[in-house]
């Protein structure tokens, strides 16, 4: 199945990646350490992708100056993530892994300064909106709502059994971006409600907190078209006449 631009922005938007994070061991991929950090570990996009949305930039009033600032520090981590990319090829996944984790936390670091302390706390909420329930398996959130080791057990088995039933259905319904979608929400859905049944009162309220005011970003808002560019549909119709 060909992976459309839009279906892609789909995925992003619903969190699937947050119901892979959380089939994974402790630690993501490789299985070391206690969790993700910088939600790595947890799915979602990260700073520099989300401040790269006009939609995020409106929402925390990113000013002009701080739109050139946080341009030259993605500029500069997009480099560095290319040269990680050719010095990676079949070397140790593991090591490739924790060195481009390293390289996100210098990022958000370096963004975090441009920004004024009011905007850091609703990017952050912001994330943890896009990166859904999901973000549970980033340590900083796990030390924030207090999760026991017990319940992040739970929490992996009910990633483990969601994405399983996912890839049961694989390839048996729509494929048109909209059926996608649907399915998708589903299936986010589904890990949700399974998820926060894991989770105390007192932990869901917290969890409610710490996302902030509700904040919805559509794929086009992630993928905007450009002037100009015409639709799948529109340029099949065009190669028709």
């Amino acid at each position: 199945m060909r992976v459309t631009k839009m279906a892609l922005a789909v995925l992003l938007t619903i969190g699937l990646t947050a119901g892979a994070a959380l089939a994974q061991p402790p630690g993501g991929p490789g299985g070391r350490g206690p969790g993700g950090r910088g939600l790595m570990g947890g799915g979602g996009m990260g700073w520099a992708q989300l401040l790269q949305i006009e939609k995020v930039q409106k929402e925390i009033e990113l000013t002009d100056d701080q739109k050139a600032e946080v341009e030259k520090i993605v500029t500069a981590n997009r480099e560095k993530m290319r040269e990680l990319f050719g010095q990676g090829q079949g070397g140790d996944r593991q090591a490739n892994f924790e060195k481009m984790r390293e390289l996100q936390q210098e990022t958000q670091k370096k963004i975090e300064g441009a920004l004024l302390p009011h905007q850091v706390a609703r990017l952050k909420e912001i994330r943890l909106q896009v990166a859904g329930i999901g973000a549970l398996m980033d340590a900083d959130v796990q030390k924030e709502l207090g999760l026991s080791e017990e319940q992040l057990q739970k929490l992996r088995d009910v990633g483990r059994e969601v994405m399983q039933g996912a890839r049961q259905q694989d390839g048996q319904g729509p494929r048109d971006p909209g059926a996608m979608r649907e399915r998708m929400q589903e299936i986010r859905q589904k890990m949700e409600e399974a998820a926060l049944k894991v989770l105390t009162e007192e932990q869901k309220a917290k969890w409610n907190k710490m996302k902030g005011e509700k904040f919805e970003l559509s794929p086009e808002d992630m993928f905007p078209r450009r002037a100009g560019a015409a639709s799948g549909g529109e340029r099949r119709r065009n190669r028709t006449t």
